[in-house]
């Protein structure tokens, strides 16, 4: 597999990861972390947070949403 096939993977899988936690749909979770910078964070920093736990990065993109304006987990 290359590169750009693993982040998506990631990507997705921190989408669903987050929508679990907050009790959105994929739609709403996607959404939500493209407006608030969640999906560019998790596409910039790939090579670190990758190696975190899932959880660990769904805990590091809604801070990341937080401070760019988002209200979940406030």
């Amino acid at each position: 597999m290359d590169l750009t096939h693993n982040i998506i993977e990631y990507v997705n899988c921190c989408i669903g990861a987050f929508a679990n936690r907050f009790s959105l749909t994929l739609a709403q979770s996607y959404a939500y972390l493209r407006r608030f910078k969640g999906i560019d964070f998790l596409i910039d920093c790939y090579a670190a947070e990758h190696t975190l736990s899932i959880e660990d990065a769904v805990e590091d993109i809604m801070l990341l949403c937080q401070k760019n304006g988002g209200r979940l987990g406030c």
